[in-house]
């Protein structure tokens, strides 16, 4: 198990965004995953 410091890559990604380069910024970051979870354990959100 390691830890990895992402600070440098959080920076060269906010500088981007600042930019307005939102697209190169968006291919720095990983894929979204959608959390499956069960309606149940939602209905107290909605």
């Amino acid at each position: 198990m390691s830890i990895t410091d992402t600070t440098p890559l959080a920076h060269e990604i906010h500088a981007m965004v600042t930019a307005g380069q939102l697209a190169e910024a968006a291919a720095h970051l990983p894929p979204e995953r959608p959390y499956h979870i069960d309606d149940d354990l939602l209905s107290h959100l909605r």
